[in-house]
Order: structure tokens, then sequence, then C-alpha cells
């Protein structure tokens, strides 16, 4: 069954305002304007999220929304965007009179609507608090913990919380986290890097709060290294800041199988937690998130099991904290089949948007009936324009002609202007999603050729 809404609900896609502390960082501005700029781009898919019907608010207009409102079945959802962005998309609805108005008027004569943000930040809680006492809204934030609660969110999604807190609640943590040491300094971590090293072992350096393979580096035993040659790695690099380091072990996965767990804990006495999906992550480079494919084949794996009962442990434990919300957890599958927990990202994932539109269309049991995967930097050639996409792939649109649930939706034209594009690839089985996703890429191809 779709999901439907019985009380107004807006979405509020603050990509960008959840991670332009840390992506502010680099030396170079240009670098750092992209980077917070292709935060934004994610906004796009957020039209996906939460059913239907709903408000969606963005930090720029989605090309192709009327594309999936029609064929979607999202005919109650619209979207609304600010006149002047900037990268603070709470704070723009309170500043351009439009958008809280129109925030106002979608709550409807009993003045209640539930809000929905990627993120619960400050900025975001400070709009919710503004809309309650200023403009006397009944304000619902099933996703988000109270202002007393925010540090929960924050502090779990560090790799210093994740393994403080997943060390001391989870029974097997010593056979499931990689060994690690948090180091305090660049010279801490450059002497904790090159005892790795110096044992034959490589490992990974990662800033604390890192975003999408931002602020990892790898280092490996090699001749000639030593604590200096780390160092001026470590003071080379903006994005670590002055912020805790964590160097742990190197885990070795030569098939790059990354798992990933989303859970959602609702407010303490307001239910359990559950989980939402499990996923296979996709990645372009080292830990350059990319997306996701969600198959049934993943329930079948040794690791599977811990997983789940990992995910759900920490859900629990959260909960009992105070923390609201959605969270995802990456791991990897190492080459001896062992599963290892990384990090927790507290907020929605590049996920979220897979799931909650497979659930609309194909109901709770989704899994039984469609493989999906998902890909946020698609090639787009010599396409600039959503309107091109959309007749280049206009066969494989999802729903094909036939009785199987097959197509790919898109998700993401923004970035067209960049010559990448994002999608969603629905198919009855995985052999199925790869080959349509080989027909993607050769119709684009020879597009481009006939250009």
């Amino acid at each position: 069954m779709p999901i439907l809404n019985d009380i107004p609900t807006v979405v509020v896609s603050n990509f960008a305002e959840a991670h332009i502390d840390f992506l502010g960082r680099s030396d170079k501005p240009s670098q750092s304007a992209e980077l917070i700029d292709d935060e934004d781009y994610h906004g796009d898919r957020t039209i996906l999220w939460a059913g239907d019907p709903k408000l969606v608010i963005v930090n720029y207009p989605i090309a192709h929304a009327e594309l999936n409102t029609s064929r979607l079945s999202y005919s109650g959802t619209t979207y609304i965007a600010p006149v002047e962005p900037t990268h603070y998309l709470s704070l723009d609805i309170l500043r351009e009179k439009h958008l809280v108005e129109a925030v106002i008027k979608y709550a409807g004569s009993d003045r209640i609507v539930q809000i929905i943000p990627y993120a619960t930040t400050k900025e975001f809680l400070h709009l919710v608090s503004t809309l309650r006492r200023d403009f006397n809204l009944t304000v619902i934030t099933p996703e988000s913990p109270d202002t007393d609660h925010l540090w929960v969110r924050d502090h779990i999604d560090t790799k210093t919380g994740f393994r403080s807190l997943a060390s001391f609640w989870l029974p097997n943590a010593d056979k499931i986290i990689p060994f690690g040491i948090v180091c305090y300094d660049f010279k801490q971590a450059a002497e904790t890097a090159y005892w790795f090293a110096s044992r034959g072992e490589t490992c990974v350096m990662k800033a604390d709060t890192g975003e999408s393979g931002i602020g990892i580096t790898v280092v490996a035993p090699e001749a000639g290294l030593t604590v200096e040659n780390i160092l001026n790695r470590l003071q080379h690099q903006p994005f670590y800041a002055n912020e805790p380091i964590i160097v742990e072990s190197f885990i070795p996965s030569a098939q790059k199988i990354s798992p990933s767990i989303e859970v959602y804990v609702p407010k303490l006495g307001s239910g359990e937690p559950n989980i939402t999906y499990i996923s296979t992550q996709l990645f372009l480079g080292f830990g350059d998130f990319c997306g996701i494919q969600v198959d049934r084949k993943i329930y079948d794996q040794t690791w599977c099991k811990v997983l789940e009962q990992s995910g759900l442990e920490l859900a629990r434990r959260l909960q009992l904290m105070g923390y609201v919300g959605h969270f995802d957890m990456d791991c990897i599958v190492s080459d001896d089949d062992k599963l290892y927990l990384l990090e927790i990202n507290a907020r929605r994932t590049g996920g979220t948007h897979v799931h909650e539109f497979a659930k609309h269309a194909f109901g709770d049991d989704y899994i039984n009936e469609v493989s999906l995967i998902s890909f946020e930097a698609a090639n787009s050639g010599v396409i600039t324009e959503a309107d091109q996409l959309t007749r280049v792939l206009n066969n494989y649109l999802y729903p094909m002609a036939g009785s199987e649930p097959l197509g790919v939706v898109i998700t993401i034209t923004k970035a067209l202007f960049k010559n990448r594009f994002g999608y969603i690839v629905v198919a009855p089985t995985e052999k199925q999603a790869i080959e349509l996703q080989e027909k993607i890429k050769q119709s684009i191809l020879e597009y481009r050729m006939q250009s």
C-alpha cells in the first residue's frame, strides 16, 4: 500500500546545512563551494520521501518534479524553493515570507503540521521553535530529538562517539569493530599510524566528522616511511582540523562489500526502533559513496543477522538517551567474510529515498517483489537539461510497458550542468536491474555519438 500522510507533512531538504561546517574547512574556497553545492543538489531526490501528499522545501527548483509526481503516484506532492537560497534552508524558510506562509497555509485550519528534515540541526530546531512560538502552529517532529538531546545526535554522528558507545554497548564489539586508537593531535596520529606500518599493517586515519570519504587517509607499510612523512600528509589536509583523529586497522575487502543498515528510532514511549532497509553501498573510489543496491540476496549472507542485531541494539540504547530519527550504520565485510562496523550517520541517508519510493510503489514487502540499484553519479554525456534526459531515456522510464515492475526513476537532475545525474533502477531481479542499468548507459552514449 502507498504511504499516505494523514497529517499535513512538510519535508525540509537541509542537506548542506548539515555538512557545511565540515565541508567548509577546505583551504580552497572553490572546492568548499563545490562540495557544499553538491550536498544541496541531493535535495532533488526528496520528492520521493515520506509518501504522499506532502510539501517539499528544497534549495533549488527540481526540474524533473512533474515527471515523478505524474508517473509515480505522488499527485499530492508539491515543492517550493527560496528565491535567494543560502546553504541554511531552515533559516531561509523564516527569512523568505512566501516560504513560511506556504507552511502555515499547508498546516490548514487546524494549524497542525509534521516536519521531516534531512538532518536535525540547530537551525532546524530554531525553525520549529519559531513556527510554534511566533506563528501559533502545532509542529510535530517525528524524526527529530528535542533541543536538550541534540548533543546525542551530534555525538553518535562522530567517529569517536560511535566507537566509544558501540564498544561499550555491544557484547561482541571486540570482534566486529576494527582495532583503533583515538588520537588528539597530529603528532600522536602520525606516531600511531607509523606504529601500524612498522608492524607491517595498513591503517586508516579518519577525521572525527568526515563525510563521503573526505578526511580519510590510508597509510600502508612502504620503504622509507617515517613519522615525519605521515605528519606532513596530515598537516596538508585541512579537513582534519582541530579535532580527534581515529587511526584504525584497514580491513581488506577485495570485493568491496560494504553493507549498510538504516534504522528508525521513534521517541521513547512511542514504539520500538525498527529496521527500514539493508543495502550494499556503491562507491566511485575509496569511501566516495555514490549509491546503494537493495536486493533480497543480502538477507542470505552469513553476517546479515549480526548486522541486524547490532543495529537494533544500538538503536534501543540511543532511544534511551533521547535520540529520535533515522540513522544508518556503515560496515565492511572482510576477505574472510567477517562483518566490521565502521560508523553511524545520524540522519536520513543516501538510500532513504530508495526505500521510501519502493515502499510507496510496492508496499512493505517490496524486497520480495523488486531489486533496486540507485546511482547518484551517472555520466550524462552531452545531456545538460532534464527534458533532454527524459527524452533520451523515455523508453526506459518507470513504469515501462508490460506487466513486470521495470524501469528507471530519475532522482537528481540539478547536477546535469556538471554532466551528472542520479537514478533508481527497478527490476524484478538483480540480473534484470543490472541489464537495464547497462541499457541506460548505452542510450546516453548513443545520444552523445549522434549529437
